[in-house]
């Protein structure tokens, strides 16, 4: 069966960012958006990102991305924003909406016109994947850069990723707030209700381990051979719950770790942390060919291996739920060399999803100037090129 394409075929901001008002309509395939540095063109990826779980490619509050004046001050008094997106799908159009409430100061979700809740409210029509000049410095940087790369790609493959990892979070904030209470008044915590906690973060945290184990290993087996002119490479794990899933079954590793949180919880309450848990976790890659750590390997190679795991990504989507992503790759190709650059470019293309790139030059897309649709991107509005 041949995986269906989905694609965003018109997108609308209001207040959003640079963006006071557009609608912009959209033909499938890849396409280039074009601009100086700061005419708005990361802001265009960035609203796509919210329609993925979580706060977007920035990382930003709902209440951050209204339109603001040079002076700083909001365009929009109340400080709501909009964005909404018709996209294509093998079933038929959809009409997918974001926003902020203002009394509320909160997301506000929409789709057919109907309010949704939760963070994985349109993952099943719409897979989202990402790339940001930030995440050049991925493999060299620290373990949570590499723990939210991680979990964004986990999240696209499968969305139930988001309600675990969300779940564990609310408990583990909990557990932790009792502990630092108990050591500021002296006072022994109630054990039986850490206990009930203790459980439920042992059963989501597994089960958030378990979905990242599983991804490696599928994406190891996608790119350990290459992907394209890009290098393979292996993925894995330094410690943690995942690779205790590799020795014992999860049931064994939820005991395991019930078992350590209860053992630390005076530790926890007197550092004010939670020292043991998959949000400790870290991501571990090595070159295919020569078998370096990443962030050992030269800056080229780190980037290639970024690239790959990317590609490879998109092609296990593809294959596994039978959807094409939406690809946002900002500022991709800068800093490759023009063989690099074209072997990108040319890479991209077989995907055969709606790939949204930037860039300051129509140039830097020469090597596929028949096959992409290019934007300019200037005072706040977006013009079709070509």
């Amino acid at each position: 069966m041949e995986a269906g394409s989905v694609w965003i075929s018109r997108l609308a901001c209001s207040h959003f960012r640079s963006y006071a008002q557009i609608d912009v309509s959209l033909p499938e395939g890849p396409l280039a958006f074009v601009g100086s540095n700061g005419a708005g063109k990361t802001n265009l990826l960035e609203a796509i990102s919210l329609f993925a779980p979580g706060r977007g490619l920035r990382g930003a509050p709902a209440a951050e991305v209204a339109s603001r004046n040079a002076e700083g001050n909001l365009l929009n008094t109340r400080g709501t924003w909009a964005v909404s997106a018709t996209v294509e799908t093998p079933l038929g159009a959809r009409q997918l909406g974001v926003g902020l409430d203002a009394p509320l100061g909160k997301r506000v979700l929409r789709l057919d016109g109907k309010n949704k809740n939760g963070a994985t409210a349109f993952a099943e029509i719409l897979p989202i994947l990402w790339l940001t000049p930030d995440d050049d410095a991925l493999w060299r940087g620290p373990a949570q850069d590499r723990r939210r790369f991680l979990d964004q790609l986990v999240a696209a493959y499968d969305p139930t990723h988001v309600s675990n990892a969300q779940a564990y979070g609310q408990v583990m904030r909990q557990r932790l707030k009792i502990l630092r209470d108990a050591v500021k008044r002296d006072a022994t915590p109630d054990a039986s209700w850490l206990d009930s906690l203790e459980e439920s973060m042992a059963r989501h945290g597994v089960a958030m381990a378990a979905a990242r184990r599983g991804l490696m290993r599928r994406l190891t087996d996608r790119v350990a051979g290459g992907v394209g002119p890009f290098p393979g490479a292996r993925l894995g794990f330094k410690a943690g719950l995942e690779t205790a899933l590799a020795e014992d079954s999860a049931l064994d590793v939820e005991d395991q770790f019930r078992r350590k949180l209860a053992e630390v919880r005076q530790r926890d309450g007197i550092v004010g942390q939670s020292t043991v848990g998959p949000h400790r976790s870290d991501l571990e890659v090595h070159h295919g060919v020569h078998g370096r750590e990443a962030s050992q390997c030269s800056t080229g190679e780190q980037k290639a291996l970024l690239l790959a795991v990317i590609l490879g990504h998109a092609q296990l989507l593809t294959a596994a739920r039978r959807l094409k992503p939406i690809m946002l790759l900002d500022e991709v190709a800068a800093h490759l060399d023009l063989p690099r650059r074209a072997a990108l470019l040319e890479a991209l293309i077989p995907l055969g999803g709606q790939i949204w790139m930037t860039g300051t030059e129509s140039i830097t897309f020469c090597e596929i100037s028949g096959e992409i649709a290019v934007f300019s991107v200037h005072n706040g509005q977006v013009t079709q090129e070509s």
